[in-house]
């Protein structure tokens, strides 16, 4: 098998890398210049980590099963159970599954990839500057994000992208997780925990919510959830996209197939488009990209995205139209609040061990196990 390279040093990327180079591949992972946080919680399923063998995440510094709390447009509340979570600091994370692949045979590469050429023998990539490099490979694992160099060389424009705005604070203590739903469009407004402080911010779709809005809502939501400190806390404001999954996921992929390069996490748009959760999508992806790659069946690849993803996240938007505009994410508080099979149907699905796939049902099984259908009307009003 030709050298392999890997752009990206994120999930998606170390992932490709580890399993690349556990597999006997010689591979290049080339990192960015200037790694920085992500509008994300940084949580990760447990039952994820050990597809990543030969990544061993109980050293890293992290919250372990937090207390979740649901909160509806009302300022109604709702505590859930919540099992079989960690949250990480994504430099934390980044960074070790970086040094995995790196101890299993990886090679790092510092210096920036600037340029993406195709030539008769294979994928140029190349930098220049101080630590100028330049070699041509056989394959690409395109993992540098939903703007980075390689879906700009492939012509690929943003569609359907999120949008996640935020922050990183040092220095907070914050003991719960916190999910707000404003009844903004289909935004929503997190707090997690993380060890050293929080992540906050909004997602939402921006042509259905402007900037200025989904800032007012984050400020609301932070003053009340944590009053008179987050203003002044240090640690980076972010703005970034969160590329979701779509029809467009597929087309990009095949497209990026055509040229030898395989596409993986944000840079293939794979985020869950109701919650925008990408870490658990960018691990695996990453991960069958190498392993299509080591089987000798890369053309394979996006039919293995849409088996393992396809049904899944199709179900997520159906669920997303559901959830926001149906109003099920603000009259399910209320429910939860007096039906503890409810509360633990959504704690399962915020733990990611509760499926699309049957989660209607199950919660109107759980909905009638507990509550005449008569009352259950009345209290899905309140």
């Amino acid at each position: 098998m030709s050298r392999i390279a890997v752009l990206g040093g994120g999930p998606a990327g170390g992932a490709a890398a580890l399993a690349l180079a556990r597999g006997g591949a010689e591979v290049d992972l080339w990192l960015p210049a200037r790694p920085g946080e992500k509008p994300c919680g940084g949580a990760v399923p447990e039952h994820v980590l050990p597809r990543l063998e030969g990544f061993d995440p109980s050293l890293l510094p992290g919250m372990v099963s937090p207390e979740a709390v649901l909160e509806n447009a009302a300022g109604r509340n709702v505590t859930l159970p919540l099992q079989g979570i960690r949250i990480f600091r994504r430099v934390d994370l980044d960074r070790a599954l970086v040094e995995a692949a790196v101890a299993a045979g990886a090679r790092r590469v510092a210096a920036k990839a600037e340029r993406l050429e195709w030539t008769p023998e294979g994928v140029r990539v190349s930098s220049s500057g101080g630590g100028s490099e330049e070699r041509v490979y056989g394959w690409i694992v395109g993992a540098d994000g939903a703007r980075g160099l390689t879906r700009r060389r492939l012509g690929l424009t943003p569609r359907g992208d999120s949008v996640g705005l935020g922050a990183s604070l040092r220095g907070v203590e914050s003991e719960r997780m916190v999910l707000s739903f404003p009844d903004l469009a289909d935004a929503y407004l997190w707090i997690f925990p993380r060890p050293g402080g929080a992540s906050v911010g909004i997602a939402y779709t921006p042509e259905r919510l402007s900037d200025g809005a989904a800032r007012a809502a984050l400020a609301v939501f932070l003053d009340r959830w944590l009053p008179a400190v987050w203003r002044d806390l240090p640690g980076p404001r972010y703005r970034y996209p969160i590329p979701v999954w779509g029809s467009h996921t597929l087309e990009a992929v095949r497209r990026g197939l055509d040229r030898r390069v395989l596409l993986a996490g944000d840079a293939a748009a794979v985020a869950d488009p109701l919650t925008r959760e990408g870490i658990r999508y960018g691990f695996l992806s990453g991960t069958w990209a190498a392993e299509q790659l080591l089987a000798g069946e890369p053309e394979r690849y996006p039919e293995r995205l849409d088996r393992e993803l396809g049904g899944e996240l199709g179900r997520a938007v159906r669920a997303r139209d559901q959830f926001y505009e149906d109003r099920v994410g603000q009259w399910m508080v209320p429910l939860a609040r007096r039906l503890p099979g409810i509360r633990q149907v959504l704690g399962d699905l915020l733990a990611c061990q509760q499926p699309y796939r049957g989660l209607w049902p199950r919660l109107a099984r759980e909905a009638i196990r507990s509550a005449p259908l008569s009352r259950l009307r009345e209290r899905g009003r309140g």
